[in-house]
């Protein structure tokens, strides 16, 4: 069980429900708008609305940093992969690992820049891209570390199940934990109860990413990259760890405001 100074506390929500404009709003009060690039469309969500992303050259950034990614944090994200971007067989472009949904990069100064966070979809490994699954993954450094030998290796917690065509146009929500106390990161997807843990080494070096979140792509190298191929509904933003059990009373609560809409 967590501590009390471990247990989440909401930073930002961003549901997505104005239909239309060049901002998304913040409905935690924390004031974190989210402006949008690239013209992507206004659609519905679960709950309420969602942006649609092109995967190539769209998607959505805060002024600044939201999370203190050096502590223990959470994200949870109502995702879909679209037929109208990826045609009916679900396969990365070649060349490609990821889709990231919702990540936070490290200083737009740094020429190595990365995300301490990339949650989406990734290939099991490098060889195999047709083995695609969602993941949480996590990097120890903003840059190459020195080596070889590397001294840390970037983590995933994948889910246990393998996607398919079948995930296409579907809504699945989607939790990422980053636990400092436990030393652990967790991947959530409470519609089946998938569950994927990576362990973290006792060194593992926390970091701070200062540059703004992202929504629908990630930075590698000072450069974007894994544009999401779809639609993005409802986000939210915690600091602390939330629980499977947060994580299904989230996804619970959501299903019946969608249901009152």
């Amino acid at each position: 069980m967590s501590s009390p100074d471990n247990q989440a506390r909401l930073l930002a929500w961003w549901r997505f429900d104005e239909g239309a404009g060049d901002v998304a709003s913040d409905s935690s009060g924390n004031g974190h708008t989210l402006r949008l690039v690239g013209d992507p469309a206004w659609i519905r969500g679960v709950p309420g609305g969602a942006i649609a992303l092109n995967g190539k050259d769209q998607h959505l950034e805060t002024a600044g940093p939201v999370l203190r990614t050096d502590q223990s944090f959470s994200v949870a994200a109502w995702l879909r992969l679209d037929v109208s971007v990826l045609g009916d067989h679900l396969a990365f472009p070649a060349g490609w690992h990821a889709f990231t949904a919702v990540s936070q990069p490290g200083p737009a100064a740094d020429s190595l820049t990365h995300s301490p966070f990339y949650l989406g979809v990734r290939a099991r490994d490098e060889e195999t891209p047709e083995v695609m699954k969602w993941c949480l993954e996590v990097a120890p450094v903003d840059g190459d570390p020195p080596g070889p030998p590397w001294p840390f290796v970037w983590e995933n917690a994948f889910s246990t199940n393998q996607l398919d065509s079948s995930e296409l146009d579907r809504w699945v929500f989607v939790v990422g934990v980053v636990d400092r106390e436990s030393l652990t990161a967790h991947l959530y997807l409470p519609a089946s109860g998938d569950h994927g843990t990576a362990t973290l080494v006792s060194h593992w070096p926390f970091w701070q990413a200062d540059a703004p979140v992202q929504i629908g792509r990630a930075y590698w190298r000072d450069s974007p990259v894994d544009h999401w191929p779809g639609s993005v509904g409802s986000v939210r933003l915690f600091e602390g760890t939330l629980t499977p059990h947060d994580a299904r009373r989230l996804y619970q609560e959501d299903l019946g405001a969608d249901a009152t809409d």
